[in-house]
């Protein structure tokens, strides 16, 4: 019986910007979400975590404000794209976490630095965090599964934490990335890909 002893949750990027429909970006990922009814399972993702006092540590893109990539000679599409469009635009909607989902300090829920690319542990002190509270096996959800979510998990495995990637509880930029994610990659990176409903169940079992 597995123990969650030493476990978290890392939730990537559960803005409204992405979930939410008005969000910004909600159109570019309208299709796998609906596909994998994925709000519904990190919304129990977040419910079970809880009922189970297991911590949540959010690891959140960096918001954009005016100014922000000026005179930057580097810029990848994502920041391109970020900087035409505002997304995750300082003080707007699209910023806020999506309703159900928002962090809990009274649970030890943490708000890590925020990321400027694709990984929550590049350039933030997420993993001082996690290490602070001797935190060894990370359980990972939210958006997009084939960027910030993998680039998070790929990234906790090489700082040698055991790696959780909850399958349903994140989507894609198609339907088509999302699957490639999930059943081809996903099971060679990380140390095992489970559903919310899979993951609950080892939660329950571990507290008989």
């Amino acid at each position: 019986m597995e123990s969650h002893d030493h476990t978290a949750v890392v939730l990537v990027d559960p803005y409204n910007d992405f979930l939410h429909p008005d969000g910004k970006l909600y159109p570019a990922v309208k299709d796998s979400l609906q596909a994998s009814d994925s709000i519904k399972h990190m919304k129990r993702l977040v419910e079970v975590a809880r009922a189970a006092h297991i911590p949540i540590y959010y690891g959140l893109h960096k918001q954009y404000k005016e100014g922000f990539y000026d005179g930057w000679h580097r810029m990848t599409s994502s920041h391109i794209r970020t900087k035409k469009l505002h997304v995750f635009e300082e003080g707007s909607f699209g910023v806020n976490i999506y309703e159900g989902m928002e962090p809990d300090i009274e649970n030890g829920d943490v708000i890590a630095s925020k990321h400027w690319n694709s990984s929550s542990f590049a350039n933030t002190d997420l993993d001082y965090l996690l290490r602070q509270r001797n935190i060894t096996k990370v359980v990972c959800a939210g958006m997009a599964s084939t960027t910030c979510l993998e680039s998070t998990a790929r990234y906790a495995r090489e700082l040698g934490y055991d790696v959780t990637l909850l399958s349903d509880a994140t989507a894609g930029f198609s339907i088509a990335a999302n699957d490639a994610a999930v059943n081809l990659v996903w099971p060679l990176i990380v140390d095992r890909v489970l559903t919310v409903e899979e993951w609950a169940a080892s939660v329950a079992g571990s507290k008989l």
